[in-house]
């Protein structure tokens, strides 16, 4: 173990203190180039360090980016801005890593400034599912300041490595399209599902170790479709999430809980709201959401306290309210209140 970094997971809940990956320069950097290898569009960023300030806001050590200038902004809003306020002053572009609510909040508070942008922005995200509808609105905001942004998701396993899988794009339903990049796992136990062509893997291998595998990982012809596990993240809620507006990601972190039949909504730190009304999202958030059940807005420190929030923590997407069998949506409640 001397001389080398060891990373704990930022997915993993196990407090075994072997349960570490080891982080060197040999295969991270070998998956690096599998990266730009498999998606050309990311050749700009790696392929001459010296173009590219990587803005690292992940909650563990990934490595693989050795050669290049790194700025580690430990979640700390004010370093990001100064580290992106560098990179438009040197004319480089920007490799932001970070986590999906973490990193948008990151990037909305720098938006909230009067600063010039980078003109090209790479979010390497990963650690849970990155809604299309989040994806699209900053994209949209970073537009309007001149700056391109690309998207590389990524998908590891605790304590086994980061970036085993990796995608760049969405199919028609906006799910992510994921490539496999590191040659190392292996996908057990495929089965077919009733009529369809995907296959299913229940275990995976990853050189000796082998171990259940709690997301669904779809095989299909065009690459493989990850569906989180069902105790995090259910499909009604993602659903849900995917039909927020710019503005509902604007006034809420994305991070929410239920509290007796109410969805309580974190607001993003220093936006409030005086009047008093049942429901806080977009119109078409609201006729999303099962019937009967309100969301309201909680203060983001208060939301913490009740919660035990954490940026360092995944959200979880599985409320009670999205897995009532036959629920219906809110539609015609909104439609009759208005």
């Amino acid at each position: 173990m001397n001389g080398k970094i060891l990373s704990y997971s930022a997915g993993s809940t196990s407090l075994d203190p072997y349960k570490f990956r080891v982080i060197d320069s040999g295969q991270p950097a070998e998956k690096m180039q599998r990266l730009v290898s498999t998606f050309p569009a990311l050749q700009p960023f790696f392929v001459d360090p010296s173009q590219s300030l990587v803005v690292d806001a992940y909650p563990a050590s990934l490595g693989g980016m050795e050669s290049m200038t790194r700025v580690i902004t430990y979640l700390h809003p004010p370093t990001c801005i100064r580290a992106l306020r560098l990179a438009a002053v040197e004319k480089r572009r920007v490799v932001f890593v970070a986590q999906p609510l973490a990193g948008a909040d990151l990037l909305i508070q720098a938006l909230d400034t009067q600063m010039d942008w980078p003109s090209e922005l790479l979010w390497a995200t990963g650690g849970y599912h990155l809604p299309a509808s989040l994806q699209r609105s900053v994209d949209g905001w970073l537009a309007e300041r001149g700056c391109r942004l690309s998207v590389l998701q990524a998908y590891g396993v605790a304590e086994l490595d980061h970036t085993l899988l990796a995608s760049m794009h969405r199919d028609q339903d906006s799910r992510p399209i994921y490539e496999l990049i590191d040659p190392r796992l292996e996908l057990n136990g495929e089965r077919h599902r009733g009529g369809e062509d995907a296959k299913v893997s229940e275990r995976i291998r990853f050189g000796e170790a082998e171990l259940e595998n709690h997301d669904r990982i779809e095989s299909h012809a065009d690459g493989y479709r990850i569906h989180g596990n069902p105790s995090l993240y259910c499909e009604g809620a993602l659903q849900w999430l995917e039909q927020w507006q710019p503005e509902d990601w604007l006034k809420h972190t994305g991070y929410w809980s239920e509290r007796g039949n109410v969805i309580e909504l974190q607001q993003r730190a220093g936006r409030s709201f005086s009047e008093s009304t049942a429901n806080r999202v977009s119109w078409s958030a609201m006729t999303c959401l099962p019937t009967g059940v309100p969301c309201q807005s909680v203060d983001h420190y208060q939301f913490m306290a009740r919660s035990g929030m954490s940026w360092m923590e995944k959200p979880k997407w599985n409320s009670a309210a999205f897995t009532q069998p036959g629920e219906q949506m809110n539609s015609s409640q909104v439609a009759a209140a208005a």
